[in-house]
């Protein structure tokens, strides 16, 4: 169930919440923070742009042209700790095709300390029902490398299903599927109402 919109210290709005994690709309002093989570050879390999660290002024500048623009197909979310609100990860729904009620839903958990403790699973879910309670969308896709079985393991939690791979897809110098997962109202498992 959605939660009412409660304020962090800094006033940054809490747009939904669960037990262990709070959404906010993602802010430009986290772009070095980010960053650090995108140049971290942990962390990069479960991300589309493999291998893709930047310099800091170019996060600065893909915040400014995309999560700093009001508007267009996509939101953006940062990802808190609920007890602490201390920033763990980001997420998004983007390519929002209201007329045909669909949208992709991207995340990343950048703080390891946080990974196989259900961060995953209970943001997913929060951006789906986002997705259909708020958007009034009626189909959220994602795509993962088949690698990332954590990643897998936490989409099923949350009630995502498989519904394909798609094979021979290159990953910096090996060779990898993607597994392409979809959700519908009234799957979204792993919230407490």
């Amino acid at each position: 169930m959605m939660q009412p919109k409660d304020k962090l210290m800094s006033d940054v709005p809490v747009i939904t919440k669960g037990t262990k994690v709070a959404l906010t709309p993602r802010q430009r002093e986290n772009a070095p923070t980010y960053w650090k989570w995108i140049c971290d050879p942990e962390v990069n390999p479960g991300l589309t742009d493999i291998g893709a660290c930047v310099s800091i002024e170019n996060e600065y500048e893909w915040y400014d042209n995309n999560a700093g623009k009001a508007g267009g197909n996509s939101v953006y979310f940062d990802i808190h700790e609920v007890d602490s609100m201390r920033l763990v990860g980001d997420c998004l729904l983007f390519d929002i095709d209201h007329a045909e009620g669909t949208a992709e839903l991207g995340i990343m958990i950048g703080e390891k300390d946080c990974w196989n403790r259900g961060y995953a699973t209970e943001t997913v879910a929060l951006l789906a029902r986002y997705a259909f309670d708020v958007l009034g969308l009626s189909s959220v896709i994602l795509n993962v490398y088949d690698f990332n079985e954590r990643a897998v393991a936490a989409y099923r939690k949350a009630g995502f299903r498989e519904i394909g791979r798609r094979r021979g897809v290159r990953h910096g110098a090996r060779m990898v599927q993607e597994v392409i997962m979809d959700i519908v109202p009234g799957e979204v498992a792993g919230l407490t109402d």
